[in-house]
C-alpha cells in the first residue's frame, strides 16, 4: 500500500511537471517566434545536457537523504587539472591545446574527489551538507590555483565530445540520454537502486536489516562526482574556456532540477525521468529569457524562486503522503 501511494504521488508530480513545461514552452513561443524553431530546441537540449548529466548523480545522493554541494566545484577542479595535465608542453599560459587524455584524467579525478567526500561523511560521521559545503570551497580553490584564476582558452581533442554530432544531434545530448537511461535502470531495476531508496526512506531500518550503509553512500557520492566531472567536460567543450565561472552556482541549478523533478530531499523517493524534465525546464527558461531580451540578473531571481517553490512543494508532498499513509493504515 505504501508503494502504491508512492507511485501515485510520483506519477502526479511528473504529470504536473510536464504540464508546467508545456505552459512555459507555449508562453515563450508566444513571446518569441524563434523559441519553438528546430535549431533553438536543439540548442535548449544542448544547454540542458550538462545539467542532466550532473542531475543523475545528484539524484542518487539526494535519494539517500544526502546532498552534494561540491558538484560544481568538482566540475571546475577536475577539468582544470585534467586539461592542464593533458596540455603539458603545448600552448601558453592563457591557451592550452589538450589531448584526449583529458577525458580519462577528469573521470579519475572525479572519482577521487567523490571518494574523499564519502570518506569524510562515513568515517567522521559529519553531515553531508557540512562536508560538501567545505569541499565546495576546497575543490574550487584548487581549480583556481591550477589556472591562477585566469581565463584560459582551450583547444584540441578535448572539445570533440561537446562539439561533435550524430544524426544532427550533438554528442552531449546522446551522452546525457545514455547516462539518464543508466541511472533510471539502476534505480528501478537493480538491487543497488532498491537499497539506495531503502536507505533514504528509513536509514535505521535499512541498517538494521543488514544493508551496508557505508558502501551505498560511498557509491552514491562517487557517482555524483563522476557525473560532475563529465558535466564539466561538456561545459568546457561547449564554451572552449576555463575560467572562474566554470561550475559556479552549478550545484544549485542541479539541485533545483532534481527536486523539481520529484526527488525528495527527505530521501526514499527519486525520479530520474523527473530530474531530466526538471533540467530541460530550467534550460528552457534560461533560453526563453535570453530570446526575449530579459535583464541577465533576473535569471538568478527566477532560479531562486523555482528552487524555493520546488522545496516547498516537496515538503508539502511529503507531509501529504505521510498523512495519506496514516489514514490508509488506520
Amino acid at each position: 500500500m505504501k508503494r502504491l501511494a508512492r507511485l501515485r504521488q510520483e506519477n502526479a508530480q511528473q504529470l504536473s511537471l510536464i504540464a508546467v513545461v508545456i505552459l512555459i514552452f507555449l508562453a515563450f513561443s508566444a513571446l518569441s517566434d524563434r523559441f519553438l524553431t528546430y535549431d533553438n530546441l536543439l540548442n535548449v537540449s544542448l544547454q540542458a545536457s550538462a545539467t542532466i548529466i550532473a542531475a543523475i548523480g545528484m539524484t542518487m545522493v539526494i535519494a539517500t537523504r544526502g546532498i552534494d554541494l561540491s558538484i560544481g566545484s568538482v566540475a571546475n577542479c577536475s577539468v582544470a587539472i585534467a586539461v592542464t595535465l593533458a596540455a603539458l608542453g603545448s600552448g601558453s599560459s592563457l591557451t592550452l591545446e589538450a589531448s584526449w587524455l583529458a577525458y580519462p584524467t577528469a573521470l579519475v579525478l572525479g572519482l577521487l574527489l567523490g571518494a574523499f567526500n564519502a570518506l569524510v561523511i562515513i568515517v567522521f560521521r559529519v553531515h553531508p551538507l557540512i562536508v560538501t559545503l567545505g569541499t565546495l570551497a576546497l575543490y574550487r580553490g584548487i581549480g583556481l590555483h591550477v589556472t591562477d584564476a585566469a581565463s584560459i582558452a582551450v583547444s584540441g581533442d578535448v572539445l570533440t565530445l561537446a562539439r561533435g554530432a550524430l544524426l544532427g544531434v550533438g554528442y552531449p545530448v546522446w551522452l546525457a540520454l545514455a547516462i539518464a537511461f543508466a541511472g533510471w535502470f539502476t534505480l528501478s531495476h537493480t538491487v543497488f537502486g532498491r537499497r539506495l531508496l531503502a536507505l533514504g526512506g528509513s536509514p535505521r531500518s535499512a541498517v538494521e536489516s543488514g544493508l551496508k550503509r557505508a558502501r551505498i553512500l560511498a557509491a552514491a557520492y562517487i557517482l555524483s562526482s563522476l557525473c560532475g566531472a563529465i558535466a564539466g567536460l561538456v561545459i568546457v567543450g561547449r564554451v572552449g574556456i576555463i575560467d572562474t565561472t566554470l561550475g559556479f552556482n552549478f550545484e544549485f541549478t542541479v539541485i533545483t532540477a532534481v527536486v523539481l523533478g520529484g526527488t525528495s530531499l527527505f530521501g526514499g523517493r527519486a525520479s530520474i525521468v523527473g530530474s531530466v524534465i526538471g533540467a530541460i525546464l530550467l534550460s528552457a527558461i534560461d533560453n526563453g529569457l535570453n530570446l526575449i531580451g530579459a535583464n541577465p540578473f533576473i535569471y538568478e531571481v527566477v532560479r531562486g524562486l523555482v528552487l524555493m517553490s520546488a522545496i516547498s512543494l516537496d515538503a508539502y508532498a511529503s507531509r501529504k503522503a505521510t498523512d495519506q499513509l496514516s489514514a490508509d493504515l488506520s
